[in-house]
């Protein structure tokens, strides 16, 4: 349950709204920088993912008769890109853009399917997602084109994520 905050301050809430300040400022300055730092820490969760997914595979075959072959290729890929991204983290420069736009894309192409399903129950929310796809499509598309584009976006993403954050936070410090 969550109950007000009775002391009038809360110190840890403090310290975090100034770290997420500081993380705002460093990555919105350095834009390279948080794609490298930000490559790293994917590469380490891609590889954690891998070394799950093999552990994974070992467990299944050994309590039931089924072979999960793509556990393996899934933990050895997870694996390789990982240690790719931390022993190499300046193609994060150029890769994490790439994953944006390409992500970004995707989610579009999923809204206007589902756009379809909704024609049914209502006709509005039916071309107000269509519409809303198509323009997330295009925006992909354009990323896609200009790598530099996207790579501010995706920092400046991050950089604005710092910041509500910390304001969150400070709120929180005196709440």
């Amino acid at each position: 349950m969550i109950t007000k905050n009775t002391s009038g301050f809360e110190w840890k809430n403090f310290l975090l709204a100034v770290l997420f300040f500081i993380a705002f400022w460093v990555s919105i300055n350095n834009p390279i920088s948080t794609l490298v730092t930000l490559g790293i820490v994917f590469g380490v969760i891609a590889i954690v993912q891998g070394i799950h997914a093999l552990e994974l595979y070992f467990e299944i075959r050994k309590s039931n008769d089924i072979n999960p072959w793509y556990l393996i290729l899934i933990g050895i890929i997870d694996s390789l890109v990982g240690f790719y991204l931390v022993f190499n983290p300046s193609i994060s420069i150029t890769f994490i853009p790439i994953l944006f736009a390409v992500w970004f894309m995707i989610d579009s192409v999923m809204t206007i399917l589902l756009a379809f399903r909704l024609k049914e129950v209502s006709n509005t929310w039916f071309w107000i997602r269509l519409l809303l796809g198509i323009i997330g499509v295009i925006v992909g598309l354009s990323l896609i084109g200009n790598i530099l584009i996207a790579l501010v976006s995706v920092t400046y993403l991050i950089a604005f994520y710092f910041l509500t954050a910390g304001v969150i936070k400070l709120i929180d410090a005196f709440v």
